[in-house]
């Protein structure tokens, strides 16, 4: 079984500012991206998955360059990497068409880097948005929506690389909660394709009534899940394991095992290393060099003991060697994504799952 170990990769950084259809038939598209090691040359733009913008120059954007540099340090090439330009559609894209946008940038030095993949936000307004104390258990209200389109780009960006988004037959939010990224999923893909499934009742009922096309499930706290053996071609969690006991981890990673195709490709995130060195307890530095992986029970546990039991929502730090030794027995690891908060570690599920594998029970 291969357990060689995954090097961070730095993620690609986009954002996308605005994306008009004027009314002379021309689009209109402005934003930013850039590579944390990699100065930039040019970018190709491909709009609804078509290609359409070959070789545009990238422009100066201070903004940027100050907003970053305090997260990854000074790389004055950041600055150079602004976007704003005007054309016609490319054949068969509509201003009714998904507003899906690839951006592949180029190096200076004539590289090709990873595209980013991110969406117009427009039509989101009037959208329904669930009560603040259902945000709060997903990260937080402040920027609720700006933060889904975030992690819904990210997605896009990471899975796309590996199984395309938009070719899957059945998407599994793990984790879904009150439908903070797969409510921003259903814009893009059609709803039917898409499921949700958490242990907060209450979530799971404000998704059932306002999110409709998906199928919500409200499921245990433990495995197993209601889904058949081989449900799903792309599974993501976010913000889960990290706040999962390892034998509960284990017992979830065999649970998502049964659940997935073989090649199905798996999106689940850790928490990465700055905020680990903000946030982790000093009582646990030990134990976390020693075996790269430690979790305690935090205060703020208590918010989901409802549906849950004490001391089941904990908080929980991985090391990359940890997760390349621990999961790579139940997935192919194809991919470590640092992202400057919660890092993504892309799995690929295995033709066949070595029936030697042992249940962990929880």
């Amino acid at each position: 079984m291969d357990k060689t170990p995954l090097r961070p990769k730095p993620s690609t950084h986009g954002h996308l500012d605005r994306l008009d259809w004027q009314e002379d038939c021309q689009v209109r598209i402005a934003g930013w991206i850039f590579c944390e090691d990699v100065a930039l040359e040019h970018i190709d733009v491909a709009l609804g998955g078509q290609p359409w913008l070959f070789s545009v120059p990238l422009r100066e954007r201070s903004d940027v360059i100050a907003a970053y540099r305090p997260l990854i340090g000074d790389r004055p090439h950041l600055a150079w990497s602004g976007f704003d330009v005007m054309a016609p559609p490319p054949e068969g894209v509509s201003a009714r068409s998904p507003a899906v946008v690839t951006v592949t940038p180029h190096g200076e030095d004539g590289s090709t880097q990873d595209s980013f993949v991110t969406y117009s936000a427009d039509g989101s307004a009037g959208a329904p948005q669930p009560p603040l104390h259902l945000q709060d258990r997903v990260g937080g209200s402040k920027n609720f929506a700006e933060v889904a389109r975030q992690l819904t780009s990210m997605l896009l960006t990471c899975i796309g690389k590996w199984k395309s988004v938009f070719a899957a037959e059945r998407i599994l939010d793990w984790g879904c909660g009150c439908g903070r990224v797969i409510g921003q999923l259903m814009r893009l893909l059609p709803p039917q394709k898409l499921y949700g499934c958490d242990i907060d009742t209450e979530a799971i009922e404000w998704d059932q009534a306002n999110l409709w096309g998906p199928s919500f499930t409200r499921i245990e706290p433990y495995p197993p899940t209601p889904y058949p053996d081989g449900s799903f071609d792309i599974v993501y969690g976010i913000s889960v394991m990290t706040h999962l006991a390892e034998e509960t981890q284990h017992a979830w990673l065999k649970e998502l095992q049964r659940i997935t195709r073989p090649d199905a490709v798996l999106a689940l995130s850790v928490i990465g290393r700055d905020l680990r060195t903000a946030r982790m307890p000093a009582s646990l530095q030990t134990e976390f060099a020693e075996k790269g992986f430690a979790a305690f029970v935090p205060d703020y546990s208590d918010m989901l003991a409802d549906f849950s039991h004490s001391g089941y929502y904990q908080e929980a730090y991985h090391s990359i060697d940890y997760v390349s030794s621990v999961w790579s027995e139940y997935f192919e690891l194809v991919e470590y994504v640092e992202t400057g908060h919660q890092d993504l570690i892309l799995l690929r599920s295995r033709a066949q799952p070595d029936a030697n594998l042992t249940m962990r029970s929880s």
